[in-house]
């Protein structure tokens, strides 16, 4: 049970931080203006309600996600940032009528892991510093030291912990820490400017794919200029979110299975108007899809909150 809602939150892990008049008056271009030596900051809370039908079978998990994350620039060359990135918390909430519940906290006392105590596992990730070069426009170009907290997270585990129940729980998050999945889950945050000059009113679209191991979903965004007051510039942000075609199966604990989903995506953004940082964000997900694991199908419903905010 613990494994399978382990399952659910790292996948909710890619769902987290995605991001009116006729276009006259001030136009402004939102990119990045990042100073070296600068420190950000991005707190993250998710809330998730997903339901699961497996035959006559209801099964409903709660989900709540906190990650609070820092970032260093290093260096500003050209168009690009090179910044250090941080968790500086992480922690997952998850039940199930009927079934308990699970806490997994960077904020613990204990240093060692074990199956019926993980939150040593996100402890052990905490102030581990990782990479990223990112663009004035908000797209990652790279990531790298992820290897430092795959080795943190495995090192964590109490030496009685079988290695093949180590694998299995190390499985749960090797799969997120790659390059192309952090990359994809960064731009989800970042990525929102449209290239050009804008005013209020102003409407433009953005594509980008989200990735979790070999699980992918496409977001279709349009955002709006709503308004320019003082140094706070508001996005609208509507748009669809849709699975393509030809999605690889996933492991889901030894069960080689397949999930395809379909939704909307609507919310807004308050932007710095000088550094083009977040200041704060509120999306609603709304989407449906179905899990096809050896011929069973199961609809699975999913209404999750993604709440952010920046400094």
């Amino acid at each position: 049970m613990k494994h399978f809602i382990l399952k659910i939150s790292v996948l909710s892990l890619f769902f987290m931080s995605i991001l009116s008049s006729c276009g006259n008056g001030e136009k402004i271009t939102l990119e990045y203006n990042l100073k070296p030596n600068e420190t950000l900051k991005q707190n993250v809370v998710m809330n998730t309600d997903l339901v699961m039908k497996i035959k006559d079978q209801e099964m409903k998990i709660s989900l709540v996600m906190t990650m609070k994350m820092v970032f260093d620039v290093k260096e500003s060359q050209g168009n690009d940032y090179t910044m250090e990135v941080k968790f500086k918390e992480f922690k997952i909430e998850a039940g199930m009528p009927g079934m308990g519940s699970i806490s997994i906290d960077s904020n613990t006392d204990d240093d060692i892991a074990t199956p019926e105590n993980m939150s040593p596992m996100f402890k052990a990730i905490i102030d581990k510093p990782f990479e990223t070069v990112m663009d004035k426009t908000g797209k990652p170009k790279s990531v790298k030291g992820l290897e430092k907290l795959i080795e943190a997270i495995y090192n964590s585990f109490d030496e009685n912990v079988s290695e093949a129940m180590r694998q299995q729980l190390m499985s749960q998050f090797s799969s997120q820490f790659t390059e192309e999945v952090f990359k994809s889950q960064l731009e989800q945050t970042t990525g929102y400017f449209p290239g050009k000059p804008v005013g209020t009113g102003d409407k433009w679209t953005v594509e980008m794919t989200t990735k979790a191991s070999n699980f992918a979903i496409g977001l279709n965004l349009q955002s709006t200029l709503k308004s320019i007051e003082d140094n706070v510039v508001t996005l609208d942000i509507d748009g669809t979110i849709l699975t393509p075609e030809g999605q690889k199966e996933q492991d889901f604990n030894g069960v080689k299975g397949k999930v395809s989903f379909k939704g909307t995506l609507k919310g807004s953004m308050k932007l710095n108007k000088d550094t083009g940082w977040v200041i704060s964000s509120d999306m609603i997900m709304n989407f449906n899809g179905e899990m096809d694991i050896s011929g069973i199908k199961a609809p699975i419903y999913i209404v999750s909150k993604i709440t952010v905010t920046g400094e």
